[in-house]
């Protein structure tokens, strides 16, 4: 009997010689060559890879003890370490109670009050460097005497933060540049006047007029017998003088009561011809002679405002000489003299044309107009009258038409009835 033959395979069949069927069996992998490695050896090399990086990367990087400060501290905090590592300990000792001071203040005014919403000088880095580079060089130029160099290094702060409209610590570098002046003996107390100068317009700019006189006046006593001047060759003492003409003004504008105004002025007059300005004498010279009129001394007033007359005639100034003129008419009208203050209204009015000034023209002409209706020259009346209303009717101002036309209105039944 013949032997069974085994059984054949097809593409993953296998045929039964018996039945002729093809059997379909689950094939069996082959097992992995060893030519080609396994799966787990071909990912193990990435992942070696990640794992020594990630190691180098762990690694901790080695810091300095104020290059770990800086990261761990503020701003403010790491700057005061840098500048007491420096060995300043007095820009330290002032960085810190500015910021502790503004800190103090600024709690003082209350949760409501709008110094909340200021950004606190701590946090504020330009200003800390800034400080921090001219502190430390005033304190190096402390530490060999050079008070020269103090001096200068606390006014470039002062200066500086006036130019960012920081007053709060302009002024206070200000005041401290007083105080280093003063320790100063070598320049004939040049720079002590120099830092009341300062002091002086920080206390006008906050409108402190009392304190800026102090220190103005401080200015001007150091500076009214020396030959000073400054890089534009201007004269110390013709700019004291100028801060207190300014000033002086200032303060007479605050002064309700005539005669503290009055004495505001003669002091303005005096440091305008002090210094030889003839336009500030002038202006100086007209308040002080309008403050005189209100007083009720028309004398004086004449003085003072005939002064101002004959400066703007120096310096051609024709709209303040029409000034002059129509105040001093106001003086004689004062006093009665009529003759005058027809002389001194005609001249207004004609300077007042030359010049375009078309509302004080007709000004000029209405109270000329005034005057001859109430002494009954009602024709010379009619001229004035009408020359003011033609010269309101070009100026296209409807109010300055308006106050003429009940002149003329007034006017015209006494004169038909003077004509008949």
């Amino acid at each position: 009997m013949a032997s069974t033959l085994p059984g054949i395979h097809l593409n993953g069949a296998r045929f039964s010689t018996k039945l002729n069927n093809p059997v379909m069996t689950e094939r069996i992998p082959s097992p992995p060559s060893k030519c080609n490695p396994a799966p787990s050896k071909v990912l193990r090399r990435p992942r070696e890879q990640r794992t020594r990086s990630q190691q180098k990367q762990a690694q901790p990087v080695e810091l300095s003890k104020l290059e770990t400060q800086r990261y761990r501290n503020s701003y403010f905090h790491t700057l005061c370490l840098e500048v007491l590592k420096g060995g300043f300990h007095r820009a330290f000792a002032e960085v810190f109670a500015l910021v502790k001071d503004q800190q103090i203040n600024i709690d003082a005014a209350g949760a409501n009050s709008l110094v909340q919403d200021r950004t606190l000088l701590a946090d504020q880095h330009a200003k800390l460097d800034r400080m921090k580079q001219h502190l430390t060089e005033a304190e190096l130029g402390l530490r060999i005497g050079d008070m020269h160099k103090v001096y200068s290094s606390r006014l470039k702060l002062a200066n500086h933060f006036l130019e960012i409209g920081d007053l709060w610590l302009s002024d206070h570098f200000f005041q401290s540049c007083l105080d280093s002046a003063l320790t100063i003996t070598d320049d004939d107390k040049r720079v002590v006047g120099e830092a009341h100068c300062n002091l002086g317009l920080a206390c006008e700019r906050r409108k402190q007029f009392d304190e800026a006189a102090a220190h103005f006046e401080e200015f001007y006593a150091l500076a009214k017998e020396k030959q000073w001047r400054t890089e534009d060759d201007v004269s110390l003492h013709s700019e004291a003088c100028e801060h207190l003409r300014r000033l002086y003004t200032a303060i007479a504008d605050t002064q309700r009561n005539t005669d503290q105004e009055i004495q505001c002025l003669i002091k303005t007059c005096e440091m305008a011809k002090e210094s030889n300005n003839r336009r500030g004498e002038g202006e100086s010279s007209y308040r002080l002679g309008q403050a005189y009129e209100r007083a009720g001394d028309s004398e004086m007033a004449l003085q003072y405002l005939t002064r101002y007359m004959d400066l703007c005639r120096g310096y051609k100034d024709h709209e303040g000489l029409g000034k002059a003129c129509e105040a001093i008419a106001k003086c004689y009208e004062r006093q009665g003299k009529l003759d005058e203050v027809v002389h001194y209204l005609q001249m207004f009015g004609e300077l007042a044309e030359k010049t375009g000034q078309q509302k004080a023209h007709c000004r000029a002409y209405s109270c000329l107009g005034s005057i001859h209706n109430s002494l009954g020259q009602y024709t010379e009346a009619s001229q004035f009258f009408g020359k003011a209303y033609t010269t309101a009717r070009g100026s296209n101002d409807p109010g300055t038409t308006d106050r003429c036309v009940p002149c003329m209105g007034l006017l015209q039944p006494k004169h038909r009835r003077s004509t008949e």
